[in-house]
Protein backbone atom coordinates (compact mmCIF):
# COMPACT_ATOMS: atom_id res chain seq x y z
CA UNK A 1 0.00 0.00 0.00
CA UNK A 2 0.85 3.87 -0.35
CA UNK A 3 1.39 6.16 2.25
CA UNK A 4 2.03 9.82 2.92
CA UNK A 5 2.32 11.94 6.27
CA UNK A 6 -0.73 13.80 7.26
CA UNK A 7 0.76 16.58 8.51
CA UNK A 8 4.46 17.97 7.77
CA UNK A 9 4.25 20.34 10.69
CA UNK A 10 3.36 16.29 12.83
CA UNK A 11 6.18 14.00 11.64
CA UNK A 12 6.74 10.72 12.76
CA UNK A 13 9.13 10.83 15.39
CA UNK A 14 9.26 6.73 16.48
CA UNK A 15 11.16 4.07 15.22
CA UNK A 16 8.27 2.02 13.48
CA UNK A 17 8.58 -0.49 11.29
CA UNK A 18 6.66 -0.39 8.11
CA UNK A 19 8.79 -3.29 6.40
CA UNK A 20 8.55 -6.87 6.75
CA UNK A 21 11.90 -7.05 6.77
CA UNK A 22 13.11 -4.67 9.88
CA UNK A 23 13.02 -1.69 10.54
CA UNK A 24 14.81 0.68 8.08
CA UNK A 25 15.48 4.81 8.75
CA UNK A 26 15.69 5.72 4.96
CA UNK A 27 11.46 4.87 5.31
CA UNK A 28 10.56 7.41 7.82
CA UNK A 29 12.84 10.09 6.15
CA UNK A 30 10.91 9.99 3.12
CA UNK A 31 7.45 10.03 4.88
CA UNK A 32 8.51 12.83 7.28
CA UNK A 33 9.70 14.34 3.68
CA UNK A 34 6.10 14.54 2.01
CA UNK A 35 6.47 11.94 -0.40
CA UNK A 36 4.33 8.73 -0.83
CA UNK A 37 5.61 5.95 -0.44
CA UNK A 38 5.51 1.55 -0.85
CA UNK A 39 5.00 0.16 2.45
CA UNK A 40 4.26 -3.54 3.36
CA UNK A 41 2.43 -2.63 6.50
CA UNK A 42 1.82 0.31 8.99
CA UNK A 43 1.83 -0.06 12.87
CA UNK A 44 -1.30 0.56 14.51
CA UNK A 45 -0.03 3.65 16.40
CA UNK A 46 1.22 4.83 13.25
CA UNK A 47 -2.24 5.56 11.36
CA UNK A 48 -2.14 8.48 13.58
CA UNK A 49 0.44 10.33 11.46
CA UNK A 50 -0.28 8.92 8.00
CA UNK A 51 -2.84 8.14 5.66
CA UNK A 52 -3.26 5.73 2.77
CA UNK A 53 -3.46 7.09 -0.54
CA UNK A 54 -5.64 5.74 -3.36
CA UNK A 55 -5.24 5.95 -6.77
CA UNK A 56 -7.35 7.63 -8.67
CA UNK A 57 -9.18 5.95 -11.80
CA UNK A 58 -9.79 8.31 -14.80
CA UNK A 59 -12.99 8.11 -16.05
CA UNK A 60 -12.65 8.66 -20.43
CA UNK A 61 -14.87 10.85 -22.08
CA UNK A 62 -17.03 9.19 -24.90
CA UNK A 63 -17.44 11.65 -28.07
CA UNK A 64 -20.58 11.05 -29.75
Amino acid sequence: MKIKLKDLANPITKLWCFTNNGYDSSIIDKINSGKEIQVERVPVPAWDFVEEVKNKVKKKKENK
